[in-house]
């Protein structure tokens, strides 16, 4: 019943996509985050902007800072005190992903070479850690205590999850519980993160701050399933990097948990390629997709996702302007259902 609610006004609008028209509403204030971006990079030392700029321009959807902007648009915030905090929050993004591709290996990102690839694993580290370090020099300048120990705490759990994800690789004996885990503690959390800093600087109570980081969460966890199925479904140009990537680095995902589950000879064979540390024979890629697909393993994820859409559509109940109420619905369910 609450979906034929939130997706009646979405009949009426144009033919963009939730996220294009959330950028098209927040258009003003995403350019005042792109100048604080740029700002906020400034160095006398020339490798510093450079590597940063290469990253935050390589054509991220840049959905963290926009999701802050529009939940505090949601409630009627006037001020600007979000902006700053918009972007320390794809700051930090933006550092675990300078430091993933390393650990990972990735030579490409959004199908251009990844920025270790053009300057190397130390540099990409070392700049990883001075958006770290700049991120809390902007939140010591916003001045709000719960401002920084929310971003500490995250920052934290984004590293706990990051050693997580590390200590699990090629774990064949992973559950779709502990695949949820990693995905909410590496990539959620600043899902969750942006939607929290949005209602609190719009002054909104405990309640409703954490109703807004449960959708944000909700958000993220249905965005990363997507991006795992993804490797499993889309071409390399529409996902902006390699397929069929993922177990190449020892992640198992729930497509492949799911699929795995459902047919023994995909089990011994994904065991063949984890003895080779990730190493696939010629033609195997695909057959591991095909029989992922075949499995269901795709559409058992993208059932989840959209089961985390639906969860996050229920945490807006009655908050906030209508308007942006249903946009992020929409974005909800664009998240669970994007083809990029």
């Amino acid at each position: 019943m609450l979906s034929a609610v939130y997706d009646a006004p979405a009949v009426m609008e144009s033919r963009q996509s939730p996220l294009e028209q959330a950028v098209d509403l927040c258009a003003e204030e995403m350019a005042q985050v792109n100048a604080c971006i740029h700002e906020n990079l400034e160095s006398d030392i020339v490798m510093i902007p450079a590597i940063g700029h290469y990253i935050i321009s390589s054509g991220g959807k840049r959905l963290r800072p926009l999701l802050c902007l529009l939940v505090a648009r949601l409630f009627g915030y006037g001020g600007s005190r979000h902006i700053p905090l918009a972007v320390v929050v794809e700051f930090i993004h933006t550092a675990s992903l300078l430091h993933d591709d390393v650990v990972d290996s990735s030579t490409q990102r959004r199908g251009a070479p990844s920025a270790n690839g053009v300057w190397g694993n130390q540099a990409s580290v070392l700049v990883g850690d001075y958006l770290f370090s700049r991120a809390f020099q902007m939140m010591v300048r916003d001045g709000d205590l719960a401002m920084l120990k929310l971003m500490a705490d995250v920052t934290n759990a984004l590293a706990e999850g990051e050693v997580l994800q590390l200590s699990r690789t090629f774990h064949l004996e992973m559950t779709e519980e502990q695949c949820l885990e990693v995905i909410e503690r590496k990539t959620a959390i600043l899902f969750r993160a942006a939607a929290q800093v949005g209602a609190h600087v719009a002054g909104q109570d405990e309640g409703v701050v954490a109703d807004m980081a449960e959708y944000g969460m909700c958000l993220g966890v249905a965005f990363q399933l997507m991006d795992d199925v993804l490797d499993y479904q889309a071409d390399e140009k529409t996902a902006g990097k390699p397929v069929g990537h993922d177990l190449e680095e020892g992640k198992i995902t729930l497509p492949l948990i799911h699929a795995m589950e459902r047919d023994a000879e995909l089990a011994e064979r994904v065991q063949q390629i984890a003895e080779r540390d990730g190493a696939y024979l010629e033609g195997e890629r695909e057959w591991v997709r095909q029989r992922v697909l075949k499995a269901d393993g795709v559409e058992f994820t993208i059932g989840k996702a959209l089961d985390y859409a639906e969860r996050a559509k229920r945490l807006l109940a009655d908050h906030g302007d209508v308007k942006v109420r249903s946009l992020l619905a929409r974005l909800a369910d664009f998240s669970a259902r994007r083809p990029y």
